[in-house]
């Protein structure tokens, strides 16, 4: 049985300090010429701190585009459901809020505002808030009016509360929780209104 001689080149030869970072591993030469080549691979510490470096580099890119456009998108979703509840409120027997609307304007005033003045009125109030806010224009003026009109809807829960509670105060029925959620609909606004004032103060300073 003859042996082979193995020659490596000392030009390949890992220094010390590229080996920190990647392990060298021999695989089967040519069998002619009895050279066994070293070729190099990744060592799983690397790896590692690549798949790392890429899920930070993802999230801190994420992180970014949600500081950047959140408000914005929040600002078109609420001005979408606005404008979009609002124009349902110009064709009769469409809304599913128009008799509770109708009814709760008509006790506040005290019969002077009937449905077919009340519900127009209402309508286009929501529309108003709603285009204020797609459009992005009289910001001040259209968050007033956002904060008005969610007052407003939750004075049912106070005029009609054993109608809209099957037990008061834990089991709102369907109306109820269709005026609950407005909790939500007015932290949105608070936000809207938080940002325009830090931008303002931003570009005053």
């Amino acid at each position: 049985m003859t042996s082979k001689t193995v020659l490596i080149d000392p030009e390949i030869t890992p220094s010390p300090r590229r080996s920190q970072d990647t392990a060298w591993r021999t695989s089967q030469g040519d069998s002619a010429s009895g050279r066994t080549a070293l070729h190099p691979s990744i060592a799983p510490g690397t790896r590692a701190r690549r798949r790392a470096s890429l899920e930070h580099d993802a999230t801190a890119r994420l992180t970014h585009w949600i500081a950047s456009y959140s408000v914005v998108v929040l600002r078109l979703s609420l001005g979408g459901i606005f404008c979009w509840f609002g124009l349902l409120k110009f064709f009769p027997a469409v809304s599913p809020a128009e008799a509770l609307a109708t009814r709760t304007l008509a006790t506040l005033t005290w019969g002077y505002l009937a449905p077919p003045l009340s519900l127009p009125l209402l309508a286009c109030w929501e529309t108003a808030i709603g285009l204020g806010l797609l459009l992005g224009v009289y910001p001040s003026c259209t968050l007033a009016l956002l904060f008005l009109h969610m007052g407003g809807t939750f004075t049912p829960l106070v005029l009609f509360p054993h109608e809209l509670f099957a037990h008061v105060p834990y089991a709102p029925t369907f109306e109820a929780q269709y005026i609950l959620k407005n909790f939500v609909l007015i932290s949105a606004g608070c936000v809207i209104g938080a940002s325009r004032l830090g931008a303002r103060r931003a570009r005053a300073s």
